[in-house]
């Protein structure tokens, strides 16, 4: 786990911002389409394979939800791969997120921007309903809320050499359950591992942020919440 200070880092920033601000991308299409579209393989229940070159927009919901009128989990077990390819997700806002399942989503190969990687979990002894999976070789530039976020959730999951710059404070994080704010979920963090996971896999993950204030905070760059 390192956090960037140097000028290289500065650079490599101020470069990457330039290229996704000024690039013109060849194709744009909605990442759920690719979803949609993906057929099983390699032992996946989705295999979502994106090109270089082409953007792809919107976030991405696999596994299942609370349904907070009924109390109870509505689950969805599917295994998802992502092969990023080099490809651009731009998800507008929103995140690709696992949740409430015993599946797996892997993710590699790729930049991501606007947006974040979510695992939700939940476990009360009687209902254990904890994603597992990967999120590999990812580039984010400005994620909002976090880079990568494990809520209930960490034993199986594997962040290896991901880039996160500058995440975007957006305020208190809510509730999984009952969608409230509360003060002790802060946001902007490049990562942040949830205090009930345990089991984290951590390999050389870089974070940086260009407001000096920030970089100084460990806690934009690594927390347990």
């Amino acid at each position: 786990m390192m956090q960037l200070r140097a000028n290289g880092m500065r650079a490599f920033a101020l470069v990457l911002g330039m290229q996704l601000c000024t690039g013109s991308p060849a194709v744009a299409t909605s990442l759920k389409e690719m979803y949609d579209l993906a057929a099983p393989g390699s032992g996946y229940d989705k295999y979502i394979v994106l090109e270089a070159g082409v953007t792809y927009t919107g976030g991405l919901w696999v596994g299942g939800t609370f349904n907070r009128i009924t109390a109870r989990f509505e689950e969805r077990e599917e295994d998802v791969c992502i092969v990023g390819g080099g490809a651009i997700l731009d998800l507008q806002g929103g995140e690709i997120c696992i949740a409430y399942c015993n599946s797996r989503l892997d993710i590699d190969d790729c930049v991501i921007i606007n947006g974040d990687v979510k695992y939700r979990g939940y476990d009360d002894e009687t209902i254990q309903l904890i994603p597992q999976g990967s999120v590999r070789y990812v580039t984010f530039y400005q994620p909002h809320d976090y880079g990568v976020r494990m809520c209930g959730s960490g034993t199986g999951i594997l962040l290896e050499r991901n880039i996160v710059v500058d995440a975007v404070e957006t305020g208190d994080d809510f509730q999984y359950l009952n969608g409230s704010p509360m003060e002790w979920l802060p946001t902007g963090a490049s990562f942040s591992m949830s205090n009930t996971g345990g089991g984290y896999n951590l390999f050389d993950n870089w974070s940086y942020h260009s407001d000096p204030v920030a970089n100084d905070d460990l806690l934009r760059h690594f927390n347990f919440l």
